[in-house]
């Protein structure tokens, strides 16, 4: 069994490349991160990670691609594999409630909200997906961007402006110089499209 770093941060239960997993019970915001192409995400507000033997429980919102189309589906897993896990956190409180209380009505008239989640861009190795002309300029409610370098931009709006993405009010989670993981509050964040692998909107049927 691989040993834990003490030095990582208490919010992160699982992170491959740090060799880091903290048994036990979780309740709260929590993410998971799979690996893969297109790199799976799983939200969910309740995990069990046990030693002996290993494995993870984790019911919550599934996000994932298969066959080149994008699903959400509430289910329960277990993962006993733990390799196929990139990294797991738990989101501060303090964080989640800045993001809630920055949070756009949901009867604001100019938001386009999606009824089922929706991938805008997919940069992966079997496919490709561009729909961002036919949203360019709009205001896109609940977007979920995944970086190449395996970070993930969790905001409450979006606008893409010329292949440009101008995200608002926006967990940010990567990874510092020394690899660890590292999770900030940013009200207003622009990047540009090739820094992302895929971008998603989560629908309204999840909600």
């Amino acid at each position: 069994m691989n040993e834990l770093k003490i030095d990582s941060s208490p919010d992160v239960i699982i992170d491959k490349n740090q060799n880091v997993k903290r048994f036990g019970e979780y309740s709260g915001g929590i993410l998971t991160k799979l690996i893969g192409s297109t790199k799976s995400l799983i939200f969910s507000e309740k995990l069990i990670l046990s030693e002996d033997p290993p494995n993870l429980v984790v019911k919550g919102l599934h996000v994932f691609f298969e066959n080149g189309m994008i699903h959400s589906k509430e289910k329960e897993s277990e993962i006993s594999d733990f390799d196929k896990i990139d990294y797991c956190i738990q989101l501060k409180p303090e964080l989640v409630k800045q993001f809630d209380s920055q949070r756009f009505s949901a009867h604001y008239p100019h938001i386009v909200r999606f009824l089922h989640t929706a991938c805008l861009y997919l940069d992966a190795d079997s496919y490709k997906i561009d729909h961002l002309e036919f949203v360019s300029g709009e205001i896109l409610n609940r977007p979920v961007g995944i970086t190449h370098d395996n970070g993930i931009i969790l905001g409450d709006r979006l606008v893409i402006d010329d292949r440009r993405l101008i995200f608002y009010d926006c967990i940010l989670i990567g990874r510092e110089e020394n690899q660890k993981i590292k999770q900030t509050f940013e009200h207003f964040l622009t990047i540009p499209l090739k820094f992302l692998t895929s971008l998603i909107l989560l629908g309204n049927e999840n909600f």
